[in-house]
């Protein structure tokens, strides 16, 4: 899917992934309540406030995933 539909999902709650990260543990997520953010869970567990690169705005390679709790 593509960064609109990606960003609909995550505007939903959803975590999202992108194909090209190669692990479906690393995926952005909104956090809430407000003030509302997306962090971004790494591979290594550490979170961080997400900043979308121009890469990530014009793939068409998102796709749905499971949340980890920790």
């Amino acid at each position: 899917m593509n960064f609109s539909q990606a960003l609909d999902r995550i505007k939903w709650g959803m975590p999202m992934t992108r194909l090209v990260w190669s692990n479906p543990t690393v995926y952005v997520y909104r956090i809430t309540p407000p003030p509302d953010q997306i962090d971004k869970r790494e591979a290594d567990g550490t979170h961080h406030l997400w900043e979308p690169t121009q890469e990530d705005v014009f793939a068409n390679d998102w796709e749905d995933t499971v949340r980890i709790e920790e």
